[in-house]
């Protein structure tokens, strides 16, 4: 799929996840009942917010972006490009919505995490395989190694969640 994609696409779609963990990550952090977990959503939520940052000075440093980011902002093409991101190369992001409107579970929502953050090391690591253009690759190789970071936060709250629960459970 992402050799399909040009730069501007890739783009694109990188904005659409980083939007909508920062989205999911608010909204978990708010519900957890517990510190640690809220610790991890609030971390990850600053991150995320940090990586739109990161998009953003790219399009101005480069400017047109990791490669071909138009002028002016095309809301339909967005639409296209992040209408793959929610059905298609990310099945998961559509159902952080889903879970954000209902009943909080830390573990649930720790699980959607990982695999959205997950999911989102495997695309940059193919979009990073794709491109030819230096700052792309310098901006997907740094983006890769903090979802990689991500993806050892989450997992490790998970495994302190799950250890809790089965001592709570010997008791």
């Amino acid at each position: 799929m992402i050799e399909y994609l040009n730069e501007d696409e890739v783009y694109r779609v990188g904005m659409c996840i980083e939007e909508a963990g920062l989205d999911f990550y608010t909204r978990m952090a708010e519900k957890a009942d517990d510190q640690g977990t809220k610790r991890v959503f609030r971390r990850l939520a600053r991150d995320e917010k940090e990586h739109l940052a990161f998009f953003e000075s790219l399009e101005i440093k480069t400017a047109k972006g990791l490669g071909s980011h138009p002028q002016e902002h095309d809301a339909d093409v967005s639409r296209y490009v992040c209408s793959l991101v929610d059905g298609g190369i990310f099945s998961s992001l559509g159902r952080m919505e889903k879970m954000a409107r209902g009943r909080f579970n830390s573990e649930k929502a720790l699980e959607l995490a990982l695999s959205v953050e997950k999911d989102a090391v495997l695309y940059y690591m193919e979009a990073l395989a794709a491109t030819r253009k230096r700052s792309t690759r310098q901006a997907l190789s740094r983006l890769i190694d903090e979802e990689k970071s991500h993806v050892v936060q989450i997992s490790t709250r998970l495994a302190n969640l799950r250890k809790k629960k089965a001592r709570e459970a010997r008791k």
